[in-house]
């Protein structure tokens, strides 16, 4: 029988509790060890509900197992075990992770999408929790580019938290995208595992990027767990007198790496803006446009690129849009440009 199976039936029994799993595996060679130490005779019979996941469509991956994602293995206070929604990125995908306020201004949401969008193109992974605000605007941004995202959740897989945000699951499910979470199903999202659930994010991922933090904002746990498991910390600064960057503005103090752009990002890690733009155009008509404004030189507006590129004005506006968003151009009162 999979070891999974009896770790499962103790996470079950532990509400998924970090501390008790960690003093029930405590001297034991495996989990089945653990499992029949501690629950004796009826170990065999719990063990039963585990079965049952595949039927669902969660798989559980042991932190010892190939596929558990092996930047987890090393941070402290590594989770045992993940339930998995959909297919994790390869390993060797760069994965940065997007967090910031559930009350986030039409602003940060936009910087959200431009930012997700843009890391999604140049083929990175993005990482949230899902949450309301800047996290689904992170993960809305990079479905748009029709990029990998992973959402972490604080509560297990059989209900989405929050509940209102269910279509965004099923849309990064339906784009190859992964649903994780360390609890086992029927778990509610506790407000203590939004916490546990924090280090994860951030343990996924290469960096965390920071937009519209206040001074308690749960985002800055998840930069404070990147910075101890040695990532990389991104702030998007704001406006000295609102109170949605007063956290953001203090871990710039402290450190963080300031970013106006995903150009800073792409700078950081050693990709050219040249990347950005062939990543970007995917399709006969983008890479058109594209083209068309490096040869111009000067703003292009919308008819203007219309008449060079033979494409209706429409499908320039679209296409124009969605790189604005992806911070592949930019905009002037002359028209729009490359980055």
């Amino acid at each position: 029988m999979e070891d999974a199976a009896y770790y499962h039936a103790l996470a079950v029994r532990s509400a998924g509790d970090y501390g008790k799993l960690k003093l029930e595996r405590n001297g034991a060679a495996n989990w089945q060890e653990a499992c029949e130490r501690t629950l004796g005779p009826s170990c065999g019979r719990a063990i039963a509900d585990y079965y049952e996941l595949q039927e669902r469509g969660i798989r559980l991956l042991l932190a010892e197992d190939p596929g558990f994602p092996p930047e987890l293995r090393e941070i402290p206070h590594p989770p045992f075990a993940l339930y998995i929604r959909g297919i994790l990125p390869d390993p060797k995908t760069a994965r940065l992770a997007i967090v910031g306020t559930r009350r986030a201004t039409p602003d940060g949401k936009t910087t959200a999408r431009r930012f997700s969008a843009a890391l999604a193109r140049a083929g990175a992974a993005v990482v949230s929790g899902l949450a309301f605000g800047i996290d689904a605007a992170a993960h809305e941004g990079c479905l748009e580019a029709a990029g990998t995202t992973i959402a972490v959740l604080p509560g297990g897989l059989n209900e989405i938290y929050p509940r209102n945000n269910a279509r965004i699951a099923e849309r990064i499910l339906g784009a190859g995208g992964a649903i994780v979470s360390e609890y086992p199903p029927g778990e509610p999202a506790y407000p203590a595992r939004f916490l546990e659930r924090n280090r994860i994010v951030s343990g996924l991922s290469r960096g965390v990027l920071v937009i519209e933090a206040p001074e308690r904002s749960g985002s800055l746990a998840t930069a404070r767990f990147a910075i101890e498991q040695n990532r990389d910390v991104f702030v998007v600064p704001g406006p000295v007198t609102h109170p949605h960057f007063k956290g953001s503005h203090g871990l710039i103090r402290d450190g963080a790496e300031l970013v106006r752009g995903p150009e800073d990002i792409f700078t950081a890690y050693g990709m050219a803006p040249a990347d950005r733009l062939q990543t970007a155009a995917g399709d006969p008509e983008t890479r058109a446009i594209i083209a068309c404004l490096a040869s111009f030189g000067t703003p292009g507006d919308i008819d203007k690129i219309a008449a060079a590129t033979k494409l209706e004005p429409r499908i320039v506006s679209r296409i124009t849009s969605m790189l604005l968003i992806q911070g592949v151009l930019r905009e002037d009162g002359a028209g729009f440009m490359i980055n």
